[in-house]
């Protein structure tokens, strides 16, 4: 067997696996880096870049729609093409960089591990064996599919993913989503905005359970607005395929202790209720990487696995779930590796690190930090702010005018402990607060710096001067 031996192998070209690939060899280091199938990762193919693009797209029919320029119509084709369009402009840019970066070896293949008889880390791929004294795994994550009560007959019947409903070839006339997740509520707008009839189920009794209640009931509010429903302590008794190519879910209800059945038909079914490793077929037994038991791998505040070498970066190690939070694990490895080759000790670690996510219905959430109940839950002495977003001279100008901010400050030192902003550009207020609080800045000080007018930003201005 000939082993082709390189400084680093990167298994995987997700977020932070094509970073590092890239970023190492043109630090001078021989890389090879391996993907079987989705070039430039999960989030180019199928997840923030193809769904945002979607957003984008139903906003321009929305807004044209709400200010009487047009009626709604069935525009998922077009959508799907600029989509389509959109992600294989950026696989393109992405195959050129690895096939084009001096030092790099790019791989398609799928890699698995082997054992050696000298304790060597070997990747067997594409009829080929690679070698290094660093590997990074970062085969990130798939949809989960969940156990559903499919009837005899209908075991076969075809359910929706995150991944499959982006390629529907005709708008759903109705379209339920079991499961109230994020991506669940982006997908409902979504396709609500095309001009189908949308219905969230969820088996819990409360919406968007990590969120504070009155951001996540505004939420709500504004989905009810655009036409979905959404239904609270729900069980899926049954699916069954129905004439016509409908489908038919039998439903237990739970109201305040009672129960009542309701049988719902619909054109598709959607699942977006979490996702899932793929880790799977990596053999990672056999160089003694562990796993949990949902099959992530375990890591230390350093992402290096229990087999010393070998590190995991993104999703496939647990989350979080988030592109950002897999370019940040990338940074980490970076800086170390570079340590390292110094003969200096890795410095860098995940501990302590603020990770902001944006939920993206329009308006889209904006969050970092701790929510209210959170800060309860610790104990902490803290004042809430908050301002509707009707308040915001740029909302009024835009016509978006929905939602609230919302910041959680330590009564003793003034520090901002969380912050959220369900509003236009939510995301981006979100981040310019996450800069103030890993600066150290009080909220007064904040509240207190010039921002330009009309803009977004300058609720910052006007959340602080109302308690």
């Amino acid at each position: 067997m000939t082993v082709e031996n390189f400084d680093i192998v990167v298994l995987g070209g997700g977020k932070g696996g094509k970073s590092l690939a890239l970023s190492m060899s043109k630090a001078g280091k021989q890389v090879c880096l391996i993907e079987s199938k989705m070039i430039g990762g999960s989030c180019i193919n199928v997840a923030c870049i193809p769904t945002k693009t979607m957003v984008a797209s139903t906003r321009l029919q929305y807004d044209a729609r709400r200010n009487g320029f047009s009626k709604a119509g069935d525009n998922l084709k077009e959508v799907l093409a600029r989509k389509r369009a959109v992600v294989s402009k950026m696989i393109d840019t992405h195959m050129a960089l690895f096939t084009g970066t001096e030092n790099l070896t790019f791989i398609k293949g799928y890699g698995r591990f082997v054992e050696s008889s000298d304790g060597a880390k070997l990747i067997e791929v594409e009829n080929r064996t690679v070698s290094a004294p660093f590997i990074f795994i970062n085969t990130g994550t798939k949809p989960l599919k969940p156990d559903l009560p499919l009837s005899p007959g209908s075991e076969n019947l075809e359910i929706l993913d995150s991944t499959s409903i982006m390629e529907l070839e005709a708008l759903p006339e109705s379209l339920v989503i079991i499961g109230g997740g994020y991506i669940s509520l982006e997908f409902a707008q979504i396709f609500a905005r095309l001009g189908s009839h949308v219905t969230i189920l969820e088996r819990g009794n409360e919406f968007l359970s990590r969120e504070d209640r009155d951001i996540a009931k505004e939420v709500e509010l504004i989905l009810n607005g655009e036409g979905v429903d959404i239904l609270y302590g729900v069980k899926v008794d049954a699916i069954t395929a129905g004439d016509h190519g409908k489908k038919i879910l039998e439903l237990t209800i739970e109201k305040g202790g009672e129960r009542e059945s309701q049988i719902i038909v619909c054109d598709q079914i959607l699942t977006a209720t979490g996702r899932a490793a793929v880790n799977e077929g990596l053999n990672l037994d056999k160089i003694g990487v562990e796993v949990d038991g949902r099959g992530f791998i375990k890591v230390d505040e350093k992402l290096e696995t229990s087999a010393p070498g070998v590190y995991a970066l993104g999703d496939c190690k647990g989350g979080p779930f988030f592109t950002h939070a897999s370019w940040d694990d990338y940074r980490i490895a970076r800086d170390n590796l570079m340590q390292h080759y110094r003969g200096l000790e890795p410095k860098r670690s995940t501990k302590g690190r603020l990770i902001p996510y944006t939920l993206f219905v329009e308006p889209e959430l904006g969050r970092v930090g701790l929510t209210e109940a959170e800060a309860s839950k610790l104990g902490l002495d803290f004042k809430v702010f908050k301002l509707p977003a009707a308040k915001i001279p740029r909302a009024a100008t835009e016509g978006e005018t929905r939602g609230l901010l919302k910041a959680i400050v330590d009564k003793k030192d003034s520090k901002i402990l969380g912050f959220a902003a369900l509003c236009l550009n939510g995301g981006e207020i979100a981040s310019t607060v996450q800069v103030a609080m890993l600066s150290g800045m009080t909220y007064d000080q904040l509240a207190n710096v010039v921002l330009s007018h009309p803009t977004m930003c300058e609720a910052l201005n006007l959340l602080f001067q109302e308690s």
